[in-house]
């Protein structure tokens, strides 16, 4: 029987996937949790670091695969054309697992809903882009720097350049003006 901490975890990643307004693959789910703790103080022991699609830790991974095997999430692989990922479905044992986290869950149901309405209709490349943003914005202004809006770009881009710089900078821009930036002037 996993811990109450094991628990929590496990019913946040099982709430995402139900509520979430459309299906979450793997890297959506990473970004929302990365969004609830960073942006919204839910005390998640994740310790997310920049990776190939923005900020990423191995552990959602695990415990998301812990949720699978007890029956909280299901997945399925799907085919798009640029290669294939995967969907996440609510499995069996979902409201078992909500149950047993319900404190947890009732506690920080408002930020469950705000970041799906935030960011649950986007698609991973959008929740890319804006989880790097917010990622490197954080890391400048924990070190006190501040940043231009273009100079914030450009860091982003320099990171990911498969991305316009003109998408970045409306993705900043519209951050920025969501009060989700700290160093961005």
């Amino acid at each position: 029987m996993p811990g109450q901490h094991q628990q929590d975890k496990l019913a946040i990643i099982s709430e995402l996937v139900k509520r979430a307004p459309r299906r979450l693959g793997r890297t959506a789910l990473m970004k929302c949790l990365y969004f609830l703790k960073v942006l919204r103080g839910v005390p998640l022991p994740y310790s997310f670091r920049l990776y190939t699609h923005g900020p990423f830790d191995s552990d959602v991974l695990d415990d998301l695969q812990y949720a699978q095997a007890l029956g909280a999430v299901e997945s399925s692989i799907v085919t798009y054309p640029g290669g294939a990922g995967y969907v996440l479905h609510v499995g069996p044992q979902a409201e078992q697992i909500g149950n047993q986290a319900i404190d947890f869950i009732n506690q920080y149901r408002d930020s469950l809903d705000w970041v799906l309405a935030e960011f649950g209709n986007r698609s991973a490349l959008d929740l890319e882009m804006a989880s790097t943003l917010i990622f490197v914005d954080r890391s400048l202004a924990e070190k006190g720097s501040r940043v231009s809006i273009s100079g914030l770009t450009k860091k982003v881009h320099d990171i990911k350049p498969h991305l316009t710089t003109e998408a970045i900078e409306r993705e900043a821009t519209s951050l920025k003006e969501r009060g989700f930036l700290k160093a961005a002037a």
